[in-house]
């Protein structure tokens, strides 16, 4: 099968991969790295507020909180990337073809059914 040069090939998994993708290419997709960047951002700014809010209010912020308020950003990045490569990983490993529960789709079918 001839393809054109101008397209690439899928990012998609393919369930029959013999071996598994390294873990930087899986945090390096976009929509890995854009999810945990807006977590970072939510779930930091959260704990942000929470840790050192008094601190910022008061004018008493001193250069040695950075540190930690940086960490209150970099947990939930790390976290969040963490948890999207394992889940990813796992999907591309399982020898089942589809990605939905037998239950869903056993439940979707009886729906559809319903409807006609």
């Amino acid at each position: 099968m001839n393809r054109p040069s101008s397209i690439q090939p899928s990012s998609e998994s393919t369930p029959s991969r013999t071996r598994p993708r390294s873990l930087i290419t899986y945090c390096l997709e976009r929509d890995t790295l854009l999810f945990s960047l807006k977590m970072a951002l939510v779930v930091g700014m959260l704990l942000a507020v929470i840790n050192h809010g008094q601190a910022l209010l008061t004018g008493h912020f001193t250069p040695g909180e950075l540190f930690s308020v940086c960490l209150s950003y970099c947990v939930p990045f790390t976290v969040s990337m963490y948890s999207q490569v394992q889940g990813k990983r796992q999907r591309d490993l399982s020898p089942t073809e589809s990605h939905v529960p037998s239950e869903q789709r056993e439940f979707e079918t009886a729906q559809h059914e319903q409807l006609e």
